[in-house]
């Protein structure tokens, strides 16, 4: 029997919601530090990095870091923290602030991180 027009988007429909279903639940599995890790990157432009770190944001609120904090470095450098006060685990962000050749860097780290530690002083 011929499978109709309806029939096909609607197996097609399918189809794709299992696969994207699929895909949301496997990326759950892959530890939070992992997913960080992936956002690395060096030669980014300063869209790049404000869309990773905006990324970093949402995923982290997502599993129980608090707001961000952000605090422009001597070098340039912006750096961003989130803390989980249950976890007490903090995630640092450090990002270039340049039109172009930027890096973005991430980690978690065991404990709570002031951003006052990350400012050399004289």
């Amino acid at each position: 029997m011929p499978m109709t027009t309806q029939g096909s988007r609607s197996a097609r429909l399918l189809l794709m919601v299992t696969f994207l279903l699929g895909s949301v639940l496997a990326r759950q599995d892959v530890p939070i530090s992992a997913q960080m890790a992936e956002m690395a990157g060096t030669q980014l432009t300063f869209a790049e990095c404000q869309e990773r770190l905006q990324k970093l944001n949402t995923m982290l609120g997502g599993v129980g870091y608090g707001a961000v904090r952000t605090q422009q470095l001597n070098d340039g450098t912006l750096a961003a923290r989130w803390y989980n006060s249950t976890a007490k685990r903090t995630a640092l962000a450090f990002s270039g602030q340049n039109a172009v050749g930027n890096a973005f860097h991430v980690s978690e780290q065991d404990g709570l991180i002031s951003l006052n530690e990350l400012i050399a002083t004289p």
